[in-house]
């Protein structure tokens, strides 16, 4: 018979073999594949073929028109992710920073996933960024905590960011974003409309005011006068008070229109000239000085290279010396202080008149008026005193 030919067993035993060569390589190809797309990320492509399937081997295989073993694909249209995400700033601790913190810490563990393999790893690394203050405080003893029970208390990213916004973030925001809507603290005062504009959204975002009509009003009582008293004003073009957003482009477009205008009248101001000096009638007219005749004011205003001449930091008080003239008398020599003719009432000026007018009058009050003196008669002198005294 053909089955127990010598010829049709060798067939039989070589037709099994490539069998199980092409079910080797098919396996080994898949999970090369497997592997490829574990490193790239979870999405397979579509319309992938079955690896498990094996060829039609119900005819035998052709030795001349066998075609090599298919490589593995590379997957189409996909590549390794090259960006290099900045990593989040340090936390002290501060509440008017955590959500910016988280929101560092939320960015990079998106676009870099394939760095953390578990929750626990987000967490820590998240938690060695909070170095100092509060937060290096609260991580530690977070980490003692862990130490202890052999496990961080949370579950998850999401238990951690719970835990976080309770120390981390301000514990009333909403509260405290509608007081300051009350009081005029959030006004724009000198501020420009959009630095006004960009705080008032946040403080309408943490105060869950969702009333479009209210978020108008409170917007336009805190403009400037000059831009609310236009924006009142104007006769069509009005947004509605129902278009938070347009009243906003608004104020934005004003305060630049203002701006402008400002810098336009400023760049055309003219400069009003000096007058000319008022001549008395007694004045005599200077001569003229070229500029070519007036003597250079410091010395050093032509300095050579090879010659420098040093600064001389006199000049300016020279040019202002003080005469050593009398006022008084007119005479060099001597100021009027210590003047010789400072008595004579014929160089002195009014005021002195005066001044020394003044103290005649009170030396002369000073003086004790003499008491009347009593009528006292002559003591009558004898001859013998006379002789004696004369002897």
């Amino acid at each position: 018979m053909i089955e127990d030919s010598p010829v049709y067993i060798d067939r039989v035993i070589a037709l099994e073999n490539t069998v199980d060569d092409l079910r080797s390589q098919n396996q080994a190809t898949h999970h090369l594949l497997q592997d490829i797309l574990a490193k790239l990320g979870p999405t397979q492509p579509q319309n992938a073929p079955d690896p498990t399937q094996l060829p039609d081997v119900t005819q035998p295989p052709n030795p001349t028109n066998r075609q090599p073993s298919p490589s593995p694909a590379p997957s189409a249209g996909r590549k390794k992710n090259f960006l290099k995400p900045s990593a989040p700033s340090d936390f002290s601790g501060d509440r008017a920073g955590g959500k910016v913190f988280l929101m560092s810490c939320r960015t990079y563990i998106r676009l870099c996933p394939e760095a953390f393999d578990s929750e626990d790893t987000k967490i820590i690394w998240a938690m060695s960024y909070m170095k100092s203050g509060r937060a290096g405080r609260w991580a530690a003893r977070e980490f003692e905590l862990e130490s202890k029970s052999g496990s961080l208390r949370f579950i998850d990213w999401v238990d951690f960011e719970v835990e976080f916004r309770k120390d981390f973030t301000p514990l009333d925001s909403e509260a405290a974003a509608i007081n300051m809507l009350e009081t005029t603290a959030y006004f724009q005062g000198k501020r420009t409309v959009d630095d006004y504009l960009d705080q008032f959204q946040d403080l309408i975002y943490d105060s869950g005011y969702t009333d479009k009509k209210t978020m108008v009003v409170k917007f336009r009582r805190g403009l400037d006068r000059q831009i609310a008293t236009a924006l009142a004003g104007m006769a069509s073009g009005r947004p509605s008070d129902t278009d938070p957003t347009a009243w906003f482009k608004l104020a934005v477009q004003m305060d630049q229109n203002r701006a402008a205008d400002e810098a336009f009248q400023a760049s055309h101001r003219q400069v009003r000239p000096l007058a000319p000096p008022r001549l008395s009638v007694f004045s005599r007219p200077q001569p003229v000085v070229t500029p070519a005749a007036l003597p250079a004011r410091f010395a050093h205003s032509n300095p050579s290279p090879g010659n420098p001449v040093p600064m001389d930091i006199d000049a300016a008080r020279k040019a202002k010396a003080i005469s050593d003239t009398c006022r008084r008398c007119g005479e060099t020599g001597h100021w009027a202080k210590d003047c010789h003719r400072r008595f004579d009432v014929r160089y002195m000026d009014a005021d002195e008149l005066e001044l020394m007018l003044e103290d005649k009058l009170a030396a002369k009050d000073a003086v004790p008026a003499e008491p009347p003196s009593e009528h006292k008669e002559p003591t009558p002198v004898s001859v013998e005193d006379f002789v004696s005294h004369s002897g």
